[in-house]
């Protein structure tokens, strides 16, 4: 607390340091991704759904400090903050993705799945197909997939504007976007929907979701992302 303190005294005498400003809003919502996890978890609990079962212990600093080097990127507080509370979720290669997901069919990786899925992206040849005409820069982590080329990635390119946002690449015939500002919206956004009721499991205990309610959420706490308004108006 005294350390926010002093970080916003600074920020108050110097407002031409917006770093130390994203340094001090960074510091103080460390807590809440570990925090939404572990409620997500416990409605999945309580639902008698799968998930639970598979959770992988935290990552070690070590093991995000090779994560790191072997793909040249550093990992923001919040990833950091992710693969130290989980390191993806443990799959057998038998249990459908439908009883494995944080969300319908989209399961959360392991930091080896997400090295070994980043090297085989040609970004290069993304970008020709999708004629991305907003910045996207290559450092770009993912973190999240459904294991036929859906996947949610975390941009790292420091010192741009979409540092820290999240990127959806998808084979639905959508348009490639940013879908949250941050991880942080992300997770909220999921808790939200379990807390609502918008996640549910059929008959066969696979997870289900009410895509409309979901889409409303996301907007309500990411109104300024283009996607999810054309799903609400």
């Amino acid at each position: 607390m005294k350390r926010l303190l002093l970080l916003l005294v600074l920020i108050s005498c110097n407002p031409k340091q917006p770093v130390i400003k994203e340094q001090a809003i960074a510091e103080n919502t460390l807590g809440k991704i570990r925090e939404d996890i572990a409620r997500i978890i416990d409605y999945q609990k309580a639902m008698g759904y799968h998930m639970p079962n598979i959770v992988q212990p935290p990552a070690t600093e070590s093991k995000i400090t090779e994560t790191e080097e072997k793909l040249g990127m550093k990992f923001s507080p919040e990833l950091r903050e992710l693969y130290l509370t989980i390191n993806g979720v443990y799959l057998d290669g038998e249990t459908p993705s439908g009883k494995t997901g944080i969300i319908p069919i989209y399961d959360l990786m392991d930091l080896d799945w997400s090295v070994n899925y980043y090297r085989d992206m040609n970004w290069k040849e993304y970008k020709e197909i999708y004629r991305i005409n907003y910045q996207l820069g290559e450092k770009l982590f993912p973190f999240i997939n459904d294991g036929a080329g859906n996947c949610y990635w975390v941009d790292l390119n420091e010192g741009t504007e979409n540092y820290g946002r999240i990127y959806w690449t998808n084979t639905f015939g959508e348009e490639p976007d940013y879908l949250f500002n941050s991880l942080n919206d992300f997770f909220d956004a999921i808790l939200v929907g379990y807390e609502s009721n918008v996640f549910s499991l059929d008959d066969e205990g696979y997870l289900d979701c009410d895509y409309k309610k979901w889409r409303q959420i996301c907007h309500e706490l990411a109104p300024s992302v283009e996607y999810w308004k054309m799903y609400v108006n």
